[in-house]
């Protein structure tokens, strides 16, 4: 029996599953659940419109409008087929949110058989071994930030919050041993201050405990603490980018990657080899959980395209390449 609580669906999931109206994008490929709580978020992240101190409007996750419905409504609605490839759960920090995220992966598991991943701050094994029995199938946990004390400043102790870095970590290598290797995804946000080599860092890092990154560009939304911070540089963000997708194919060491003068990063590496790894362009779209694309998260419609959220074409693979100034 499904109690009657409710949850929140990314406003382009709703549109794909019936449930409001607008044109549905083809290339929507993840269907997109947020837990839903009347008072909130616990955290205080300083980009996040869920945030404590926020005054966003309550429905925000980055630029996207999240409507809330009854889960028994949205299961019902479910459709038989469909082109979605991947469900994701977000979660928002409460105590209880561990129950209401087996209440909802438990009741997708009677209507679907589609991979699911759930991002959420870190929590006990036990509660991530009973997560993977029902059916989850990856775990995110976002740091967020490349560096301890980026992540204090954003979204840990300078902001008020119970995050840590040590805690954030330590629940990444839980999740790896009852999840697995492929399993396991962080987040990092580029543009929050930290320089191009701190998050190449971040990325060596992390692929180097089999942990994947999902690259995200920072985003400004009014009524957070950091409404008034530009995205980052597009350029800059292509090299991370570029970076990822070298270290994700076992392609790039630490000791490749150089620190430029002026703050950019070089890499020590045949050119050719960047071209052949670049050229197929897979590198500038969204990362993360295979199937994930995020369609406008991080971009608005006029651009700049930071993540695309499908195949680019051979102009945009010319384009983003040139963009990086890591290729000739």
């Amino acid at each position: 029996m499904i109690l009657f609580e409710r949850v929140r669906l990314s406003l382009g999931t709703a549109i794909q599953i019936g449930l409001e109206s607008g044109n549905q994008d083809p290339n929507f490929t993840t269907a997109f659940f947020m837990t839903f709580r009347e008072e909130g978020c616990e955290a205080n992240c300083a980009f996040c419109p869920q945030a404590q101190e926020s005054t966003s409007t309550s429905d925000r996750l980055s630029r996207i409008s999240w409507p809330d419905y009854y889960l028994k409504e949205v299961i019902q609605n479910w459709p038989a087929l469909g082109q979605f490839r991947r469900i994701c759960v977000q979660t928002i920090c409460y105590p209880n949110v561990v129950e209401d995220v087996v209440e909802i992966v438990s009741e997708l598991r009677k209507v679907s058989k589609l991979p699911i991943s759930v991002a959420i701050h870190p929590i006990q094994p036990d509660d991530l071994i009973r997560l993977k029995k029902i059916g989850v199938s990856n775990i995110g946990i976002a740091l967020d930030a490349s560096t301890p004390e980026l992540f204090d400043k954003i979204k840990g102790e300078h902001r008020g919050a119970a995050y840590r870095w040590e805690t954030h970590r330590l629940g990444l290598k839980n999740a790896l041993q009852i999840f697995g290797k492929g399993h396991v995804t962080t987040h990092l946000i580029v543009g929050l201050g930290e320089t191009e080599k701190e998050a190449a860092d971040f990325i060596l890092e992390m692929y180097g405990i089999g942990i994947s990154v999902g690259l995200f560009a920072f985003t400004n939304i009014k009524g957070t603490s950091l409404e008034d911070r530009p995205p980052p540089d597009l350029s800059s963000y292509r090299r991370i980018q570029a970076v990822r997708q070298l270290v994700s194919k076992g392609l790039l060491k630490s000791n490749q990657i150089r620190e430029n003068e002026d703050g950019s990063v070089s890499l020590d590496m045949d050119s050719e080899m960047i071209w052949q790894t670049l050229s197929s362009g897979a590198a500038f779209q969204v990362t993360g959980c295979k199937g994930c694309n995020r369609p406008f998260y991080n971009e608005r419609p006029r651009g700049p395209m930071y993540n695309y959220p499908r195949r680019l074409t051979e102009e945009e693979v010319l384009r983003a390449m040139k963009e990086s100034n890591l290729v000739v």
